[in-house]
């Protein structure tokens, strides 16, 4: 008996089924970001196309946040105590950042977003019961941490790549990255995410991961469109829910004029998603700046020279973003 060629075809077997049938965690997002740069190039003012493109937590600044990427559990009740997550560079391996044994990494639920970031400090108040689904670390050479190694890394538009794997060093997931899907592109005022809703079918190599350059989302679901959680999300939060006040339609605006967002909450909402859309919900933008935390009310600054008779606002609970609440009737925009 061949025993090597046997071990040969596990060991084959065993990348397959990482690599081809989906992981129990997989890469969501990384920022590519130049720390002179914008998103979407630009100044702080207005980016390349004279938009405001931004992240949902950071808002539109230089650097984008810096050096972090995001990650989605697939797999519930995951343990990844003691795994290792690879960086690399134009296919080097730049750093090896180990999860510790602390009992946040022992039982994770399948749609847990894990963000790990040079310069944002650690938030593990996680508790998806409530409807936090984040969790973000923060892996610095300055920053001791129980969490993950005190190590900095890089993130850029290089062909980086991320590598996950066991305590034991297996091959969970990857590496999955520019230079793998999409093959090039990624640009320094751009973000790699996916472009897709985190599922077992997403490997390393998936089409519909891509680049993008309108939003970047830390710590919370995808959007170029709108990722969707609910299939792994199968913890039941505490009943929470979002009711919207005005505006309701079918009132007129001036564009460039002001407009109180009011709304109200019932159950745990830590923070509200506040979007508009202008042609009757087929697409939203963010408001600009983003919404912070949950006050009841947003003072809205109506961009000038729009025109719309199907304008709507949706706000939505930023942490389970299927408890939301829209217009119930269009109202109006008006060019000055």
């Amino acid at each position: 008996m061949n025993t090597g060629r046997i071990l040969g075809v596990f060991v084959v077997l065993a990348l397959m089924a990482t690599n081809g049938w989906g992981a129990d965690i997989i890469l969501n997002e990384y920022n590519a970001v130049d720390s002179n740069d914008f998103l979407n190039g630009g100044t702080s003012e207005a980016d390349a196309d004279g938009g405001r493109a931004s992240d949902s937590y950071f808002g539109r600044v230089r650097g984008n946040g810096g050096d972090w990427f995001e990650l989605v559990v697939i797999k519930d009740h995951l343990d990844i105590r003691g795994w290792h997550l690879d960086v690399l560079v134009d296919g080097i391996l730049e750093e090896i950042l180990d999860l510790t044994t602390d009992p946040i990494w022992s039982d994770l639920r399948s749609g847990t977003i894990i963000t790990v970031a040079e310069d944002v400090p650690a938030n593990v108040s996680y508790n998806p019961a409530a409807g936090d689904w984040w969790i973000n670390v923060q892996a610095n050479s300055d920053v001791q941490s129980p969490y993950i190694s005190a190590q900095s890394f890089p993130v850029n538009n290089n062909n980086w790549q991320l590598r996950i794997r066991s305590t034991l060093g297996g091959l969970i997931f990857g590496p999955a990255g520019e230079g793998i899907s999409p093959s090039g592109g990624v640009s320094d005022t751009e973000v790699f995410r996916l472009e897709a809703s985190p599922s077992a079918s997403v490997t390393s190599d998936s089409n519909d991961y891509d680049d993008g350059a309108d939003f970047s989302t830390f710590g919370a679901p995808n959007r170029w469109g709108m990722q969707d959680f609910s299939d792994l999300r199968i913890a039941v939060p505490e009943a929470a829910s979002l009711t919207l006040t005005t505006p309701q339609g079918p009132d007129s605006y001036p564009a460039g004029t002001g407009v109180v967002v009011r709304w109200e909450t019932v159950g745990p909402v830590d923070s509200v998603l506040v979007e508009f859309s202008l042609d009757g919900g087929a697409t939203w933008q963010e408001v600009h700046p983003p919404n912070v935390g949950n006050t009841g009310r947003y003072d809205w600054s109506i961009p000038p020279m729009i025109d719309s008779e199907h304008a709507l606002i949706r706000i939505s609970n930023a942490d389970y973003l299927v408890v939301y609440d829209t217009s119930d009737e269009p109202f109006t925009i008006t060019a000055n």
